[in-house]
């Protein structure tokens, strides 16, 4: 059971490092990378849903329609967030279509890819189940909490740092880290929903074998 609480971590690691290694890669070899990260999701998006369906209607144990959708979109999620934060980091002001490499086109194919495999999930993220309401309801309270707990301290800094040192940072660079941060919300509060359906999975399953 340990191992079914401990997947939604590996799997925002998973999408977060993959990310990175798109973005790295697109720089080293200045070919785009995107459309790798694209297929890999958009191919993974039809394998799993075609096993989640199947495997729901055998054991009824693994993951239900609201959860499979939130699977997809912490997966396009962690893959687009760990893409941009290693850009920024990397490119700077140079994340930027005609800038000599293919960042920004990289970043926007992700983002399709994403909106593509949605479609494949269109009719889970319309379903719901007795769990639903309040683990989204705490999803929804994490991934403000967060908003909030990483916008505080950039506000701070834009408010009250000297002009002077905030020269390195251009506002084509600050405006992505905000999109950056945005999307941490996000993947935070998909991550909650997910450990949760974890917690309620793992019950159910010890409730089956503790029964008479």
């Amino acid at each position: 059971m340990v191992s079914t609480a401990l997947k939604p971590i590996s799997f925002l690691a998973t999408g977060l490092v993959a990310g990175a290694l798109l973005a790295i890669a697109s720089l080293v070899s200045h070919v785009p990378t995107g459309w790798i990260g694209a297929g890999a999701l958009i191919t993974w998006a039809v394998v799993a849903r075609r096993r989640w369906t199947a495997l729901e209607a055998t054991n009824g144990l693994e993951p239900g329609a609201p959860e499979r959708a939130l699977w997809l979109r912490l997966a396009g999620t962690a893959l687009v967030l760990g893409h941009l934060v290693t850009a920024i980091l990397l490119a700077g002001n140079d994340l930027r279509v005609g800038q000599g490499n293919t960042l920004a086109v990289d970043s926007w194919t992700l983002v399709t890819a994403q909106i593509v495999a949605a479609l494949l999930f269109r009719g889970d993220s319309k379903v719901q189940d007795e769990r639903h309401a309040g683990i989204a309801a705490r999803g929804v309270r994490v991934g403000y909490a967060t908003l909030i707990a990483v916008l505080i301290p950039v506000i701070a800094w834009l408010a009250f740092t000297p002009p002077g040192a905030r020269v390195v940072l251009s506002h084509f660079v600050i405006a992505n880290a905000l999109i950056a941060l945005l999307l941490v919300s996000y993947a935070a509060l998909l991550f909650v929903q997910l450990v949760d359906y974890a917690r309620d999975t793992c019950s159910a399953v010890d409730d089956e074998q503790t029964s008479p």
